[in-house]
C-alpha cells in the first residue's frame, strides 16, 4: 500500500492536535466536543494505520507520539491499550506497541460474524427506517463510489463503516452496536491493505441492493443482502490479504 501524502497525514495529525491542545490547556482528559483525549489519539492512530503511515510490524512509540500531539503520555497509552484490546496492534512489555500482521484466516472468520450481525441488524433496521436515515445511507453509498472511482481506499472504507454503521444503531439493539464498534475497525484497517489490487467493485454495488430492500421495508431481503454482502468479504480477505501484505 503507498503511504498517504506527508500533507494528508499532517492535515489528519492536526485536527487530533487541536483537540489535544484544548484539552491539556483545560488540565483535563476530555477534549473539545466531549470526546475523551485518548479517544482522540485512537483515532488519529487508526487513521495512520489505515493510510499506510504504520505498516504491519511497524512500532508505535508511545512517547514519540506524545511529543508530537503535545499531550502527556497516559492518553497515549489508553489509546494503545484499546487498540491491542480489537487485535489492531500488539504491546510487549519490552518491546513495546507494533502494528498486528493478521492472518488472512482471522480477517475472513471475523467477516463470517459479522454476517450474521450485520443480518441480524438490517432486519432490525428495515421496519424503522426513515427518510433521513435512507438519504444518509445513500449518501454514504454514493461516497463509496467515488472514492473507489478515485483510487481513495481510505476514504471509500470510512464511507463503508459509515454506511453499516447507520445501519447498526438504527436496529436500536445496543448489543449489536456494541459487537460492531468491537469489529469494525480491525477489519476496516487491515481491507485498505487488500483494496489497492482487489477487484471491489462488486463488492460495493452489493450495497446498493441491502439499501434498496431497506427501503422497500424488505427485512428478510436486508438480512439475506447484508449476510451475502460480509461472506463476500470473508472471501475477499482469504483470497487477497496473504498476497497482498
Amino acid at each position: 500500500m503507498v503511504p498517504a501524502p506527508k500533507a494528508t497525514l499532517r492535515a489528519l495529525d492536526k485536527q487530533v492536535a487541536v483537540r489535544t491542545t484544548a484539552a491539556v490547556a483545560g488540565g483535563a482528559d476530555v477534549a473539545v466536543g466531549g470526546e475523551l483525549l485518548s479517544s482522540s489519539v485512537k483515532r488519529l492512530l487508526l487513521d495512520r494505520i489505515m493510510r499506510g503511515y504504520y505498516k504491519p510490524g511497524a512500532r508505535i512509540v508511545e512517547l514519540q507520539v506524545a511529543k508530537e500531539l503535545g499531550t502527556s503520555q497516559s492518553p497515549v497509552r489508553e489509546a494503545l491499550r484499546d487498540l491491542a484490546a480489537i487485535g489492531i496492534i500488539t504491546i510487549h512489555s519490552r518491546r513495546g506497541a507494533r502494528v498486528r500482521l493478521p492472518t488472512s484466516k482471522e480477517l475472513a472468520d471475523i467477516s463470517v460474524v459479522r454476517s450474521e450481525i450485520d443480518a441480524l441488524a438490517a432486519s432490525l433496521a428495515a421496519p424503522v427506517m426513515d427518510q433521513p436515515t435512507l438519504d444518509t445511507l445513500r449518501d454514504a453509498y454514493r461516497e463509496m463510489q467515488e472514492h473507489y472511482g478515485a483510487g481513495d481506499h481510505g476514504a471509500m472504507t470510512q464511507a463503508d463503516a459509515r454506511f453499516h454503521r447507520v445501519i447498526a444503531n438504527t436496529s436500536g439493539n445496543q448489543a449489536i452496536e456494541h459487537v460492531f464498534d468491537q469489529l469494525e475497525p480491525f477489519a476496516r484497517t487491515f481491507i485498505t491493505l487488500t483494496l489497492p489490487t482487489a477487484d471491489v467493485g462488486s463488492i460495493i454495488s452489493e450495497h446498493g441492493r441491502i439499501l434498496d430492500a431497506l427501503e422497500q421495508g424488505d427485512a428478510l431481503l436486508a438480512a439475506h443482502h447484508a449476510r451475502d454482502h460480509q461472506l463476500n468479504v470473508s472471501a475477499l480477505f482469504r483470497d487477497h490479504f496473504d498476497a497482498q501484505v
